[in-house]
């Protein structure tokens, strides 16, 4: 099997540009053109621009006012996060944490800068956006973007997916799958990954839960979150900052087609409050066991 991965630079995209048409003129003058099941990953940066997914004028209001009493995270921002979000969950004190740590020094080129960041950005919050998904920040970014200007999310990640497939179908005539990807901190490790938050096309997961391995015992494991996993190839492409490569085309992955999207495969909330219960309960009945049995 042959993986070959594309990197699209695409000039500056702008409120109500075509995504799908300047995907298809890019391709055709830099790879030769799009092809049937070819994989394109897009930054859900490029989406939001193009659909003026945009905050441009900011007055902040009380709650953000309050917030940024709390965090000390700028107020324009906070208010973009509050408008992203249906709720605050957690606030993640992120500089009393780096504290004594390795980090930045071992993960920047320029520390006073990396030192300044984290002085003005002390904490990560961490929401639930308006299309139910868990993020920092709510998905809102500053980044690549002039200043005072807020950028979140595509509202309905899968359905911008859909219709960019669509229309791509429409001016090629060939069926490919568009994942759109976003950058997520990991929570395990210094540094982000990309993820999907948005799909087409495409099945989102392997389904094999419980089959059998080569010596006939069955897999705990076996639904791995394909989507994540291409999104996260296409990022060695894209980069995080100033790379200019907003879409990936990847070809010769041999994959499900699916118009299941990414928030097909979202844990809901009441599982995930569940879990977490049951597995405190759990966690206590252990100690308790095993100091008196």
């Amino acid at each position: 099997m042959e993986l070959k991965i594309y990197g699209l630079k695409l000039g500056e995209i702008k409120e109500n540009d075509n995504i799908p048409e300047i995907i298809c003129q890019y391709a055709e003058k830099q790879i030769g053109g799009l092809r049937e099941k070819d994989i394109i990953v897009i930054t859900s940066k490029i989406v939001s621009k193009a659909r003026g997914y945009i905050f441009k004028e900011i007055i902040p209001s009380k709650r953000a006012i309050k917030l940024s009493k709390f965090t000390g995270k700028p107020l324009k921002l906070l208010e973009a996060i509050i408008r992203n979000s249906k709720n605050i969950l957690a606030i993640i004190p992120l500089k009393k944490i780096l504290e004594d740590s390795k980090f930045p020094e071992e993960f920047t080129q320029d520390r006073e800068s990396a030192i300044e960041l984290l002085n003005e950005e002390s904490c990560i919050i961490i929401a639930e956006t308006k299309d139910g998904r868990l993020a920092t920040d709510a998905g809102v970014d500053m980044s690549n973007v002039p200043n005072d200007f807020f950028i979140y999310p595509p509202p309905d990640p899968d359905k911008e997916a859909s219709r960019i497939r669509e229309e791509i179908k429409r001016i090629l005539g060939i069926d490919v799958a568009v994942i759109i990807s976003d950058t997520e901190v990991n929570m395990y490790r210094y540094g982000s990954t990309d993820i999907a938050i948005g799909a087409s096309g495409i099945e989102p997961v392997s389904r094999c839960f419980a089959s059998l391995d080569r010596y006939g015992k069955r897999k705990f494991g076996g639904v791995d979150i394909i989507v994540d996993e291409i999104a996260s190839a296409a990022a060695l492409l894209m980069g995080q900052t100033s790379e200019g490569i907003p879409v990936v085309v990847i070809r010769g992955l041999d994959y499900k087609l699916s118009d299941k999207g990414v928030k097909d495969i979202v844990i809901e909330r009441k599982f995930i409050r569940k879990g977490l219960i049951l597995t405190m309960l759990e966690t206590i009945l252990y100690r308790i066991y095993s100091v008196f049995v």
